[in-house]
């Protein structure tokens, strides 16, 4: 095995082939560490200098990468670090890696982050799953590491496991939400004067337009942070539906009645896993819920519609409304892991006394 670190804007046509296929065979899929959302992403979000951490085998195949940022200071932290690069539209740090041989290759890149350049004091790998496929043998890596690694951040976030039947929203929801959930629909079709149905636009350019003017037609707008108004936003939200609608993994569902769209939906599928990108709605019709209306109905078309095993709601672990639709968890970790020496571990020890500092005071906070 080899490696290296290259910045995104000089990976040639052979690269981008090769890191394709590494994300088609990957243990663990990961459509935000895909060429086809990172690139797109480097190029429109106004970021910082973003590289790709590569594994190469002996033929020159790619067995894993991750994309970093290199900073002199980490979350107002006086720590150079490495990082894997997590955006606001980046919900999942676990790198592509191949399923031979994952424990010694994720050995080469951990080593490769670190011991290559022994000036980066540590590693940061943000939000990976902690219940995946990878999960063991990356702990197997750091606990044959030197010095000690933190683990800075644990939360779950609302989830689907398929099951034999499609009791998802039973399990979670009360009967007296299910029933005012249901006459907030029926008022729903009553207001757009047709009944309700969830269409797949996923093929329509068009729609994708529409979802940027409903998204801007709610508090995004208001606060100034939907798609349409961010320089550059758009054009990487474009970009990036234009090349997974291209490769059949772009699902952009609609809850529409007659000519009118009341709420869309735009998930990215990767593997047998749906990852749930965004969700908008026409703010007109708030007062019925048009959101929470297409999420629901969305674990119907996932158990009936859908081969795929799991979906990542990809929300935060507070979205109270997600949460009483989802029964399912899916657990992330995040670490910091330090060069080996004295330097490294006084910098992971500074990480862990300043998380420490961190939690106390969230926790006392009122």
């Amino acid at each position: 095995m080899s490696s290296h670190l290259t910045p995104i804007a000089d990976l040639s046509e052979l690269d981008l082939g090769r890191w394709r296929e590494l994300a088609a065979r990957a243990l663990e899929p990961n459509p935000f560490f895909e060429p086809d959302f990172v690139l797109p992403a480097a190029q429109r979000l106004d970021a910082v200098a973003v590289g790709l951490l590569v594994v190469t085998g002996p033929g020159g195949d790619w067995l894993a990468c991750l994309p970093v940022t290199s900073v002199t200071r980490w979350r107002r932290l006086p720590v150079a670090a490495l990082a894997a690069w997590r955006h606001i539209y980046g919900f999942l740090g676990t790198p592509l890696v191949t399923g031979d041989n994952p424990e010694e290759t994720l050995a080469q890149l951990v080593g490769a982050a670190l011991d290559d350049a022994p000036r980066k004091r540590i590693l940061v790998l943000d939000w990976l799953r902690a219940d995946g496929p990878l999960a063991a043998p990356l702990e197997s890596v750091l606990e044959d590491r030197p010095g000690r690694h933190v683990t800075f951040e644990e939360f779950e976030r609302a989830a689907l496991e398929r099951r034999p039947v499609g009791d998802y929203v039973e399990e979670t929801k009360r009967p007296h939400h299910r029933r005012e959930l249901k006459r907030l629909g029926r008022r729903l079709a009553e207001e757009m004067d047709a009944p309700l149905e969830v269409r797949d636009v996923s093929t329509d350019p068009a729609m994708v337009d529409k979802f940027m003017e409903l998204e801007a037609s709610g508090w995004k707008g208001e606060r100034g942070t939907a798609f349409a108004q961010v320089p550059g936003h758009d054009d990487f939200f474009r970009e990036l539906t234009d090349k997974f609608r291209a490769q059949g993994r772009l699902q952009l569902l609609a809850l529409a009645a007659g000519d009118r769209t009341a709420a869309l939906k735009c998930n990215l599928l990767a593997g047998d896993e749906v990852f749930c990108f965004k969700i908008a709605f026409d703010d007109s019709l708030k007062r019925f819920s048009p959101g929470v209306q297409l999420e629901e109905r969305m674990v119907s078309v996932f158990h009936d519609e859908m081969t795929q095993q799991r979906m990542d709601s990809c929300a935060a672990p507070d979205n109270t409304m997600i949460n009483r639709l989802w029964p399912d968890r899916r657990p992330l970790v995040s670490y910091a892991i330090p060069t080996a020496g004295a330097t490294g571990w006084a910098s992971v020890r500074g990480v862990e006394a300043a998380f420490q500092v961190h939690n106390r005071l969230r926790r006392a906070a009122p």
